[in-house]
Parts: structure tokens; sequence; C-alpha cells
């Protein structure tokens, strides 16, 4: 059975047991909880991502199965969940990422999340729907370097061309970004698109001082992400773009 629901749960409301039915033959990983956050719905894309079966996680509280943390290692799924506080507010939801937490076989994969509140009989009775979509690294990253591919690549103009007007030109390169020796080999690591547990692994240091380093790289160049923080250190010149 794709699908896993729990047996006690009556199916009163029909658009509910519609979008269920649908996401029980889809290929996109997805949960659903009630609204006190326990886990009602589990498929099978769902299994293979997080690595545990509809039976081992039905009836439990979302946040203890899932364990989702931010870029920098700290708990994002917890006890006091946002998405629950905003849904019993009435408050909609808007898309989020976040990492799977540590303990799961795919411990260092992002995945894009997206919640869809199904109503239920009363206004307190309602199931939160979590899609989640993981997120290729690799991919992104090259689509972030297409982008800057042209002020990379492009042959030297001549002379009388390069009166352009500022706005067409690139970012002024700079000789060295405002980081420690090890923070710009962790940042030249990151632009390589290499995970955390890579990047610890190459350097001889733990897990927790490569989060160290890429939360103070992070907060040293202004930006908010990894993806953010390699696109600058490319525009900037810091680091080459690898060969195609």
């Amino acid at each position: 059975m794709n699908g896993q629901l729990l047996e006690s749960r009556k199916w009163t409301d029909e658009s509910e047991r519609d979008v269920l039915d649908v996401l029980s033959r889809s290929d996109s990983p997805a949960l659903a909880t009630d609204a006190t956050g326990h886990v009602i719905f589990w498929n099978h894309a769902a299994e293979l991502l997080l690595g545990r079966g509809g039976r081992q996680v039905m009836g439990r509280r979302c946040y203890d199965v899932v364990s989702g943390r931010d870029v920098f290692g700290n708990r994002f799924c917890h006890e006091n969940c946002s998405v629950l506080s905003m849904s019993r507010k009435g408050e909609s939801v808007r898309p989020f990422e976040f990492v799977l937490g540590s303990g799961l076989p795919k411990s260092e994969q992002p995945v894009h999340v997206s919640v869809l509140k199904v109503p239920g009989e009363t206004a307190d009775s309602y199931t939160l729907v979590h899609v989640l979509e993981p997120i290729d690294r690799a991919a992104r990253l090259a689509r972030a370097l297409e982008q800057l591919g042209p002020q990379r690549t492009e042959p030297a103009a001549s002379s009388g061309a390069q009166a352009h007007s500022q706005d067409e030109q690139p970012l002024a390169s700079s000789d060295s970004p405002p980081l420690t020796e090890r923070e710009k080999e962790i940042l030249r690591s990151v632009a390589e698109g290499l995970p955390n547990k890579e990047i610890a692994r190459q350097l001889g240091i733990s897990l927790a001082t490569v989060r160290n380093h890429v939360h103070n790289i992070l907060e040293k160049l202004e930006v908010h992400s990894k993806l953010e923080a390699t696109s600058l250190a490319f525009r900037q010149g810091w680091v080459s773009a690898p060969r195609r």
C-alpha cells in the first residue's frame, strides 16, 4: 500500500480523502498531520526519502520523525511548531526550506516544503498536508553559475567598447574576501558544492566546526545562504568557476 493511513481515522470530508488518495500514488514525498501535529498519512515516496515506513511513524509527532534542521544545524522542527501555530490562527503558511535532521539516511538533504491545509468539519479539525521536494544542490549551483556566466566568460572587449554604463558592469573584484584563511578554504569547498560532512572529512575537522565557520562566513559576507555566498564569491572573483 503506497499511502499509509491510520485505521482509526474516520474520513468524513470528501476533499480530504481525494487529496490524500492522489498523494498516496504520487512520486512526491508527502505526509499529513492532524491539528495536533500527529502523523496520519505517509506515502511511499516519503518512506524512501526519510527512511522510515508508515507503520513506524503513524500517530507520532511530526517533529519527532522528520527532525528538520536549518542550514546551521539548529533544530527547525520542534514541539512549538510554527506551522501548527500559524494554522491554528488561520494564517497561511508559505513554502519554506530545511535540511533533513541528523540520524536520518540523508541527513544532509535539503528539501523544499509546501503545506496545504484541508479544512475539516469544524474550525479546529483540519489536516495539514506537507509535500516535500528534495533540492538538488548541484543543479541549483549550476543555475547560479549560468547566470554569472556572461560576466565571467565573455572575451575582453576593445577599448572603445569599454564605455558601458556602470549598471552593465559586473561587481568590482576584491583581492580577498574579509575572511580568515580557514573560512576562505571552507568557502571554496562550499563553492564546489560539497556538503558540510564532506568538508569536515576533507579538512579533518568536526561537523560542528564546519557549521560554525559557515555561519561566520554568511555573517561576514552579509548573505543569508550558502548559495548567496557562492554567487558573491564567483562575482567577486574570490573563487573560479569549474570547467564544464
